[in-house]
């Protein structure tokens, strides 16, 4: 097998012993508070198997015993599927899922997420955010942006995306499938993915007409708005040095770049506090998480921007 041959992440894991069970598998999910509970014959036993690059890694998980708890929030979307009844996940939420044996879900995304669930086989297609907002963008004819699925897919698109899963899986669970044929394989069953799932952009952000690279400017800024990005970055990805960047954008659209990348911030914190339980997040977390260090400013921006203060939004989702 060569070095470029070899994915990025190859993870191959069993054992017999509950408590190295709990311990795995809050490393894996990002969370404290996994639990698993005895098996009935009282033989128990775990494995865990994932493998993938930075786009796409597609896993299997088999425990037996019932297990519950808390995955963590990820920038990750996760499509799974189970081999038996009695896997339920987002509990706690509002539209709790009950998965059915072999009908692929895809699950919340943007915040954790409780389950609960007998023993079975849990399989996982996991798409980077990046990646599969990208995906949809591109078969959308939009900008990327954070993604609304239907929570399950029609029979016919059920249909389809089984089909290119069981076509792809195979190859993709290879260690030494190629660089190239796994970036292939990718975008195969993310397409799969947007179409079965209705996926869509939940962020309404309207790129301004003006100059290719202002177009790409503002491109690269909604996909790297997760980032502590500068002007200076922006200037660097466009070519174009920051103080013709600037005029550009005050020539065109009227606006700075950082304000630009300031509005795709604010509609990123608002997609995520609409979905949020504000049970167990706050706005400092989700404004933290997008750039905003000083709150009061931020909710400045965000009541300009939506006619209503951050708080009001989540306590919203609430009700």
């Amino acid at each position: 097998m060569t070095p470029d041959a070899e994915p990025l992440i190859h993870v191959d894991r069993h054992g017999l012993d509950i408590d190295e069970a709990v311990a795995f598998y809050e490393g894996v999910y990002s969370s404290r508070d996994i639990s698993v509970g005895r098996a009935a014959d009282g033989h128990f036993s775990w494995r865990f198997r994932a493998v993938g690059d930075d786009e796409v890694v597609v896993g299997t998980s088999s425990v037996d015993a019932p297990r519950w708890g808390t995955v963590g929030q990820s920038p990750t979307y996760v499509l799974a599927w189970t081999t038996r009844p009695g896997l339920a996940v987002d509990t706690a939420g509002r539209d709790p899922i009950a998965m059915d044996p072999g009908v692929p879900v895809m699950w919340p995304s943007g915040r954790d997420i409780e389950f609960d669930g007998a023993p079975t086989t849990l399989h996982t297609v996991r798409f980077a955010a990046a990646f599969l907002e990208s995906v949809a963008a591109a078969q959308r004819s939009t900008v990327p942006g954070p993604l609304r699925f239907a929570t399950r897919a029609d029979a016919e698109g059920t249909d389809r995306l089984r089909a290119v899963i069981g076509s792809v899986a195979p190859e993709l669970l290879r260690p030494d499938t190629s660089r190239e044929r796994r970036a292939a394989l990718n975008m195969l069953v993310a397409e799969a993915v947007v179409d079965a799932y209705d996926a869509v952009p939940v962020a309404d952000v309207v790129l301004h007409e003006g100059p290719a690279t202002m177009r790409f400017a503002q491109e690269w800024m909604v996909q790297n708005a997760h980032r502590p990005i500068t002007s200076t970055d922006v200037s660097r990805a466009t070519g174009i040095n920051a103080r013709s960047l600037q005029a550009t954008f005050q020539r065109h659209a009227g606006t700075s770049p950082m304000a630009f990348l300031r509005e795709v911030r604010l509609h990123r914190v608002r997609a995520q506090l609409v979905a949020a339980d504000p049970g167990v997040t706050t706005v400092a977390t989700i404004a933290g998480a997008w750039g905003f260090g000083h709150l009061g400013r931020f909710a400045g921006y965000y009541a300009d921007a939506f006619g209503e203060l951050p708080s009001e939004t989540l306590r919203r989702g609430r009700r």
